[in-house]
């Protein structure tokens, strides 16, 4: 049995630098506030964003060496899927284009239309108050112009003056003729 008088918290791990000696860089003995920034700088360099507080607490701590560090993050699965995306950049920078312009002509065809509906709104209010005018003249006569009802005056008394059904041997070439020219 490996440290059995040794308390629990003081075992420690084989794996780590220390178990075999120490490390050989000195990125590994710097002090956390020390290497924070390289860590950032690591992080930015490589994956193009701040580590998260867990990341940071793990690499910070770390007796990982910073090439070992950078190693890991380089074969990690997020920096190959920022080498498929970057794959794929030129191609959604041109789809962007398209869907750019297609915003631009959706953006006019809503202004379009907002203003087809304002001026729909106007003529519905203009037709609601002359359908309101209408109904309070509704008892008015239909035709006010005296002109007008005149004429049709003129027209009746000419009917009137030349009743053609009281004439029983008028034929229908005379009916023709009255009714064209208004002969007898």
């Amino acid at each position: 049995m490996k440290n059995v008088d040794v308390p629990m918290w003081d075992k420690g791990d084989d794996t780590d630098d220390f178990s075999k000696g120490g490390a050989s860089s000195s990125f590994s003995f710097e002090p956390p506030k020390v290497k924070a920034p390289a860590v950032q700088e690591i992080f930015q360099l490589v994956l193009g964003r701040e580590p998260s507080s867990r990341e940071m607490s793990y690499y910070k701590y770390s007796t990982l060496k910073k090439e070992e560090v950078v190693n890991k993050l380089l074969d990690g699965e997020e920096h190959k899927n920022i080498l498929e995306k970057s794959k794929k950049f030129p191609e959604l920078k041109e789809e962007n284009k398209k869907y750019q312009s297609t915003i631009l002509k959706l953006k006019s065809n809503i202004e379009d239309s907002r203003n087809e509906y304002l001026e729909l709104k106007r003529l519905l209010v203009e037709k609601n108050n002359i359908i309101e005018s209408l109904r309070q003249n509704r008892d008015l006569p239909f035709l006010t112009n005296k002109s007008t009802i005149e004429e049709n005056n003129i027209h009746y008394s000419i009917s009137k003056e030349r009743n053609i059904s009281e004439k029983k041997d008028i034929g229908i070439l005379d009916r023709l003729r009255y009714l064209l020219f208004g002969d007898k």
